[in-house]
C-alpha cells in the first residue's frame, strides 16, 4: 500500500513554494529540440497542454511562427499566461484557456501538432491525456511529449519512494512508449541517452545556466525558501525536503531517474503515416 504524502513536501512542492518559475529538465534546449521534432513551420495551429505559465508557448510563436493555443486547468496559470504574452506582444500568435487535459475542448482532427511538456504524468490518467492529444491532433500530424523515465532496474519499492520524494512518477521507457501506441500514435520515436545525462537535468532556471543541481537556488532563495516551507510545514517539513533534495538527487547522478523526448505520428484514415 503507498503511504501517501510521508515523504511530503516533495521536490515538485519545494519548487512550487520557491515561487521562482522554473522549467523542466533541458530547459530551453529541450524546448527547442521539441520544436525541431514537431516538425514547427510557419502558419501551423499548434496545441501546448498543460502550458503553465506559457513560457514554452510563446517561445513557440516568436521563433517557428507557429499559432499557439495553451490550454491549462488552473486559472492563475492562465492569467500569468495572458499577462506574458501581452507584455512579449504576441496576443496575435498565443492565447490561452482554461481546460482538463484529460478532456481537451477542442474538435477532432483541429491541430497540426499537440505538445505536451513535462506534464502528462501530473493528472490522474496519464493514458487518457495521450488518448486527447492524439485525437485532437490532425491525421498525420505530431504529438511530441517528454517525461520522466526509469533508466535502471529498481525494485517496485524503491520506485514508490522515489516517486514520492520527486511528486510524481517517472515510467521505464517502454512504458510510454506503449501508451503512445494505445493512443493511437504510430511511428514513434524516442531520445533518452541525451536529456538523461545529469548536467542537461539541471538546466531549469529560465533566467540562468545551472551546471550542478546545488545551484538550482541562489543562497537568497534558498533562504526564502526554507522560510516558506518552515511556515507551511514546521521544522519537520524543512528537515524532509532537504533529504528528498539529497536522496533524489543522488538517484539522477546514480543513473536511475532519467528522461525522455517522445514523437508519435496520427495515423491517416486508413492508419497510415
Amino acid at each position: 500500500m503507498k503511504r501517501k504524502g510521508i515523504h511530503k513536501p516533495t521536490i515538485e512542492d519545494a519548487i512550487e513554494i520557491s515561487g521562482i518559475e522554473t522549467l523542466h529538465p533541458g530547459g530551453f534546449d529541450l524546448t527547442r529540440r521539441t520544436a525541431e521534432v514537431a516538425e514547427l513551420k510557419p502558419g501551423m495551429r499548434v496545441l501546448d497542454v498543460s502550458s503553465g505559465r506559457g513560457t514554452q508557448a510563446i517561445f513557440y510563436a516568436e521563433n517557428y511562427g507557429v499559432q499557439v493555443t495553451g490550454i491549462d486547468i488552473s486559472e492563475k496559470m492562465i492569467q500569468s499566461a495572458t499577462d506574458s504574452a501581452q507584455r512579449s506582444g504576441n496576443t496575435n500568435r498565443v492565447s490561452f484557456r482554461l481546460g482538463d487535459s484529460q478532456a481537451l475542448p477542442f474538435s477532432d482532427n483541429s491541430f497540426d501538432a499537440v505538445i505536451n511538456e513535462c506534464a502528462v504524468g501530473i493528472p490522474d490518467d496519464s493514458q487518457q491525456v495521450l488518448n486527447e492529444m492524439v485525437r485532437v491532433v490532425k491525421p498525420r500530424g505530431t504529438v511530441v511529449i517528454h517525461e520522466s523515465i526509469w533508466k535502471k532496474r529498481i525494485s517496485d519499492m524503491e520506485k514508490e519512494e522515489l516517486s514520492e520524494r520527486y511528486g510524481t512518477t517517472p515510467l521505464e521507457l517502454e512504458e510510454w512508449n506503449h501508451m503512445l501506441q494505445k493512443a493511437g500514435a504510430v511511428n514513434i520515436t524516442a531520445e533518452h541517452e541525451e536529456w538523461s545525462k545529469p548536467e542537461r537535468f539541471w538546466k531549469v532556471r529560465k533566467d540562468r545556466e545551472v551546471i550542478h543541481y546545488s545551484k538550482l537556488l541562489t543562497f537568497p532563495e534558498r533562504v526564502v525558501t526554507l522560510k516558506r516551507i518552515l511556515q507551511k510545514h514546521g521544522i519537520s517539513g524543512v528537515t524532509k525536503v532537504m533529504e528528498n533534495e539529497k536522496i533524489f538527487f543522488n538517484a539522477v547522478l546514480d543513473g536511475k531517474i532519467g528522461y525522455g523526448l517522445y514523437r508519435g505520428v496520427k495515423g491517416d484514415i486508413h492508419g497510415n503515416r
